[in-house]
This record gives structure tokens, C-alpha cells and sequence, in this order.
């Protein structure tokens, strides 16, 4: 089997700040793989806080999680500041990619402990259907307001 690689592509176009609590712990005494993911929410959501949007409200339509992959490269552990950072590569008509890139602090440097892509679609909940990425959004791509 081919090992699958995940690349962070773009530049950064956000970066936050999160720790890993002690809740956060599985039996080995790391950071859960299923805490990656509260923790890829967390910093997807300060991100879209950022411009001013929510998941429920982006130019008036939500957002729906579509697929979402992680890549481990290092363990975390309690007490560790994390710096995640994202980017968004690639566009649909309904939706578009979302690559993440976790920091760990080692010593004076920084080491890469994780990296993860989520698929997010444009969402109309009323309608219970996915909708085209609007306008407003197209235009800036989260590259310029």
C-alpha cells in the first residue's frame, strides 16, 4: 500500500493559538485522534469568526462538513501551545477546500505535529440542500476583505 501524504498548500491565511487540555488526553497519554478534530473545528470557526461569518451564516447560507482527512506527524501532549494554521486552496461551485497545518513548539524551534484538509459545501438548511458559494465570497476568497 502506498503511504497517502497530505501538503499544506497556499500561504497561511489565518493562525491561532490553542492548547491541548487535559481532556484532550487519550490512555497513551497524548493528544486523541479525536481531539484533532474538535481542535480543526475550533480553528475553522475562529477563522470564519474573523470575517464576520459563522457556520450557520456565511452571506446567508451555512456550512456542511463534506469530508475531512488527518495526517499525523508528531504526538502532543498536555500543556502544549498549538499554532494551526489555515488556508483555502481550492474552489467548487458549492464549496471549497480547507487545509490545516498544526505547530508544535520544540525547543526553539517549531515542528509540524499534524496536517488535515476539510471539504466544506455551502449549505441551505431550510432547504436541506447545498447551495453555490456566494457571490460576496467568490470575490474575496478569503484573500482580501
Amino acid at each position: 500500500m502506498n503511504k497517502w501524504e497530505l501538503s499544506f498548500e497556499g500561504p497561511a491565511l489565518f493562525s491561532c493559538e490553542l492548547g491541548v487540555r487535559i481532556s484532550d488526553l487519550n490512555y497513551g497519554n497524548h493528544l486523541g485522534n479525536d481531539r484533532i478534530v474538535s481542535l480543526l473545528h475550533e480553528a475553522r470557526v475562529q477563522f470564519l469568526r474573523a470575517w464576520n461569518y459563522t457556520e450557520m451564516n456565511m452571506e446567508g447560507v451555512g456550512l456542511i462538513l463534506r469530508d475531512l482527512s488527518v495526517v499525523l506527524k508528531k504526538e502532543m501532549f498536555y500543556g502544549d501551545l498549538l499554532r494551526v494554521e489555515l488556508s483555502v486552496p481550492e474552489w467548487s461551485g458549492t464549496g471549497f477546500r480547507m487545509l490545516y497545518r498544526i505547530w508544535r513548539k520544540e525547543g526553539d524551534a517549531e515542528v509540524i505535529t499534524a496536517l488535515a484538509h476539510t471539504t466544506m459545501i455551502c449549505f441551505d438548511y431550510q432547504k436541506n440542500k447545498p447551495v453555490r458559494v456566494p457571490e460576496p465570497i467568490l470575490l474575496h476568497r478569503f484573500s482580501g476583505k
